[in-house]
C-alpha cells in the first residue's frame, strides 16, 4: 500500500473515531474493511439527487405517509386541498391525492399507475399481503369532509370487491366533518382507521372506525364500527393509531392523551386512567407522531409550543416513563414532526430546525433517549432540500429499513410540493454531504454594520475535500453595486472529515443617503469533489434607514379631486417602532394658491411608542365658484421628532381639477344639433376623469 492510500485511509479512520464510527482495532491494525467505513445517517448519494427526491412538481400537496415496498421500492401517497384550510371563505376547495412508486434510484415507477379517487385527500396508506394498498383520508363531499377509505391493487387500479366499486365513506349527518388520518391493519385483514369528527357546534373529538376485510363496517367493533372518544381538533390533528401485541389499539389526541381501546373497540380500563393516559405535564402539547416498542411502550413526539418541540415514553400500562430523557429532541427541534422504531429497536425522530435555519434534522437515539453518536453527525442529520433560495421542509413519515437506512417523507411548506429523503445504513458508503445556505430565505444587515455575513454549511456527509464557489449578483432597481455594496466573490473549501460553518462577507457600503430596504443575492455554484448543492442563495436585505425609531413617508388616497371636496392622505410610520414620534404634514402652493384653492394648515400626526403604520390627513377643498383650469398644490413631511427620519417619498402632488368652465357659443343663436351636444358631453366626459394635466396659468 502506497503512502498516499496510508495517508488517505488514516484521514478517513480518524474522521470516523471522532465521529464514533470506526473501532479502535481498525485503527491499530492499521486495516479498516469496506463496511466499517459505512457512514450510517449520511445522505445516500444513490438515491435520487445526492439522497433526495424532490420536491416533485408533479404533485400537489405534502407526502404525508410512505411504505417500503420489495427491491428498495418507496410507495409515497398524499394529497392537499386547494386553500390552506379545510374552510375556505370565498370558494370551496377541491381535494386531490397521490400515490407514486419510487425505485431504489429514486426513479419514479412507470408501471404504477393509480386508479383516480376525484376530490379525496389521502393522508395514510398500508400494504396488504397481497400486494395491494389501502388509503385513507377525507372526501369533499356536497360541502362537507367525509372520511373516505379506498383499496388498490398492486397494479394500482381500484379493488372492486372492496366497499362500494372500491371505496368506502363514512355515513354521517348532514352537519358533521370527518376524516381518516391514520390507518393499520388487523393479521386476519380487518382494517382500523382513526381520525377526528366535529360538526354541528360540537367540538372536535376522535373516532376510530374498523372494517371488514371487504369494505363493510365491522358492527362488533364499538358502536357498529365506530369508537367516538375524547376531544380532538379537527382542522390541525393528525390522530395516529397503532395495533398492540395482544390486539388491542392505541389512539392518540391533538393534545396528546393516549386512548387505549380493546379489539371490540371498548376502552381498555387496565391503560392509564379509565383508560386514558393524561398528556405530557407542563405546556400544552400536540401530537405530531406514535410509535411503539417491542415491549409495548408508547413513543410519542410533537410540539410544546413556538420553537418547542418534546419526545416522552409510555411504558405498556400508561405510566410515564422516567428514565427516557431526549434532551436533544427538545433543544435542537422546533417542531418534532414524525418518529420510527427500528427493527433493531433505534429510535429515528425528525423534526423542523429552530432559528429559521434551512432544512429539517433527523436524530437517531438510544433506549435512553441520549443520541446515538454513530448516527450522523453526532447523532444528527440536516436534511437540505435542492432549492435557489431555501425550501421549508416538514417531514411527515419516517421509515426504517432492515439495513438501518431512514426513509423520511414529507412536504414543503413554501412550494406545496412532497419529497422523499433517504440516509445510509449499516454497510453503506459514507458521502461528501451537499452544500448550501445555513439560513433559509433573507439575510438582514443595517447599512452601519458595514458588512453582510452569509453561512454556509455541509450536510449529509463529509468525505473528501468539497468545494463551491459563491458570488454577488444584484437585483434590478434595488442596490447599487459600489454604492450600497462591494460585490465579492471566490470559493469555500473543506477537506475530509471537516463540516465546519463558513462564512461569505459581503461589504456594504454607507452612502449617507436616507433609503428604505435595498436587496442583492449571494449564489453557489459549480460544487467540486463530488459534492451537491442544497439552497443555493440567499437575499442579502439592507435594511431601510431610520432603525429604531421609524422612516415616515407619505402617500395620497385621491390624486385628483373636485370642487368642493377633500384630498386624502397616508402618512406612515414605517419599518421601526421604538419611542414616541411625531412629523409635520404641510400643504404648500402649486399652481394652485393657499386659501383660496386649498386649505393650507399644518397638522402634526403622532405615534406611540410601539405603534406603526399609517394615519390619515385630509386637506379641504373649497368651491370658490371661479372658472379654472387643472391646479396643483403639494403636501410635504417636515419636523420629525422622537428620533424618527423622513424617508424618500416625502412629498406627494394633487390636482384640482379643472371646473366652473363657461357655457359654449350657441353659434349665432341657433340650438346645437345632437352631434355638437353628443361630442360635447364626451369632451366634458374625459375633461372629468383627468387625473393631472399640463399646468396653465390661473385665471384671475
Amino acid at each position: 500500500m502506497g503512502n498516499s492510500t496510508v495517508n488517505a485511509s488514516l484521514t478517513r479512520i480518524i474522521s470516523l473515531l471522532v465521529r464514533g464510527v470506526a473501532p479502535t482495532a481498525a485503527v491499530a491494525s492499521g486495516l479498516l474493511p469496506a463496511p466499517v467505513l459505512s457512514a450510517p445517517g449520511d445522505l445516500d448519494s444513490t438515491f435520487g439527487d445526492f439522497g433526495r427526491v424532490g420536491p416533485i412538481m408533479d404533485f400537489s400537496g405534502p407526502a404525508w405517509s410512505a411504505a417500503l415496498l420489495g427491491n428498495d421500492t418507496t410507495l409515497i401517497a398524499g394529497g392537499n386541498f386547494g386553500c390552506h384550510d379545510f374552510y375556505c371563505y370565498y370558494s370551496l376547495p377541491v381535494a386531490s391525492n397521490f400515490l407514486s412508486e419510487l425505485s431504489a434510484s429514486g426513479l419514479s415507477e412507470p408501471g404504477f399507475v393509480p386508479a383516480p379517487v376525484s376530490n379525496t385527500q389521502v393522508f395514510d396508506v398500508a400494504l396488504l399481503p397481497g400486494g395491494g394498498i389501502v388509503a385513507v383520508g377525507r372526501s369533499r363531499v356536497a360541502n362537507f369532509s367525509r372520511l373516505t377509505v379506498f383499496q388498490l391493487t398492486a397494479a394500482g387500479a381500484l379493488d372492486t370487491g372492496f366497499g362500494s366499486a372500491g371505496i368506502f365513506q363514512l355515513p354521517a349527518a348532514t352537519m358533521e366533518d370527518y376524516k381518516a388520518t391514520s390507518v393499520v391493519l388487523d393479521p386476519d385483514g380487518r382494517i382500523v382507521v382513526a381520525g377526528p369528527t366535529t360538526g354541528s357546534g360540537n367540538p372536535g373529538k376522535v373516532i376510530v372506525v374498523r372494517l371488514l376485510a371487504n369494505g363493510v363496517l365491522d358492527t362488533t367493533f364499538g358502536d357498529g364500527g365506530v369508537y367516538s372518544g375524547p376531544p380532538s381538533d379537527f382542522v390541525d390533528s393528525a390522530i395516529h393509531i397503532l395495533r398492540t401485541g395482544a390486539g388491542g389499539y392505541r389512539v392518540t389526541t391533538s393534545d396528546c392523551k393516549i386512548v387505549a381501546l380493546t379489539a371490540d373497540g371498548k376502552l381498555d380500563l387496565m391503560f392509564g386512567t379509565a383508560g386514558i393516559a393524561p398528556p405530557p405535564p407542563g405546556n400544552p402539547v400536540t401530537c405530531s407522531s406514535m410509535a411503539s416498542q417491542a415491549d409495548g411502550s408508547l413513543l410519542v413526539a410533537g410540539s410544546a409550543g413556538p420553537e418547542q418541540s418534546f419526545a416522552g415514553r409510555l411504558l405498556a400500562n400508561g405510566t410515564a416513563d422516567p428514565s427516557f430523557s431526549p434532551i436533544a429532541v427538545e433543544t435542537g427541534m422546533a417542531d418534532a414532526t414524525a418518529l420510527a422504531v427500528g427493527a433493531d429497536g433505534s429510535i429515528v425522530v425528525a423534526g423542523t430546525r429552530p432559528g429559521g435555519l434551512s432544512g429539517d434534522v433527523v436524530m437517531r437515539l438510544q433506549a435512553n433517549g441520549m443520541l446515538d453518536l454513530v448516527f450522523g453527525r453526532g447523532g444528527s442529520t440536516i436534511v437540505d432540500l435542492p432549492s435557489e433560495l431555501g425550501t421549508y421542509p416538514v417531514i411527515h413519515k419516517l421509515l426504517v429499513r432492515p439495513d438501518s437506512a431512514v426513509v423520511a417523507a414529507g412536504g414543503d411548506f413554501y412550494s406545496n410540493h412532497p419529497f422523499v429523503v433517504r440516509l445510509v445504513g449499516l454497510g453503506g458508503a459514507d458521502g461528501p454531504g451537499v452544500l448550501g445556505v445555513t439560513t433559509a430565505g433573507t439575510v438582514s444587515v443595517q447599512e452601519q454594520s458595514q458588512e453582510a455575513i452569509v453561512k454556509v454549511q455541509r450536510t449529509g456527509g463529509a468525505a473528501g475535500g468539497v468545494s463551491v464557489a459563491y458570488q454577488t449578483v444584484s437585483i434590478p432597481q434595488s442596490a447599487t453595486v459600489n454604492q450600497d455594496y462591494t460585490p465579492v466573490s471566490g470559493r469555500l473549501s473543506w477537506s475530509a472529515g471537516d463540516a465546519s460553518e463558513q462564512e461569505i462577507h459581503i461589504p456594504i457600503v454607507a452612502d449617507n443617503v436616507i433609503e428604505e430596504q435595498e436587496y442583492f443575492t449571494v449564489v453557489l455554484s459549480d460544487p467540486q469533489g463530488g459534492a451537491g448543492l442544497a439552497t443555493r442563495g440567499a437575499t442579502v436585505e439592507i435594511q431601510p434607514d431610520g432603525s429604531p425609531y421609524g422612516q415616515f413617508q407619505i402617500s395620497v388616497n385621491t390624486p385628483s379631486v373636485t370642487e368642493p371636496g377633500t384630498a386624502e392622505l397616508l402618512v406612515i410610520r414605517n419599518y421601526y417602532g421604538s419611542g414616541a414620534v411625531s412629523v409635520t404634514v404641510t400643504p404648500k402652493a402649486g399652481t394652485a394658491t393657499a386659501g383660496s384653492d386649498f386649505a393650507p394648515a399644518p397638522v402634526t400626526v403622532s405615534w406611540a411608542d410601539g405603534e406603526t403604520g399609517a394615519k390619515t390627513v385630509t386637506v379641504a377643498i373649497p368651491d370658490d365658484a371661479v372658472q379654472e383650469p387643472d391646479e396643483t398644490f403639494t403636501v410635504e413631511l417636515s419636523n420629525p421628532t422622537g428620533g424618527a427620519i423622513i424617508g424618500p417619498e416625502s412629498q406627494v402632488t394633487v390636482t384640482i381639477s379643472a371646473n366652473d368652465q363657461p357655457s359654449p357659443s350657441s353659434g349665432g343663436g341657433g340650438s346645437m344639433g345632437f352631434g355638437a351636444l353628443l361630442l360635447l358631453g364626451i369632451a366634458r366626459l374625459l375633461q372629468s376623469r383627468r387625473v393631472s394635466a399640463r399646468p396653465h396659468p390661473p385665471v384671475n
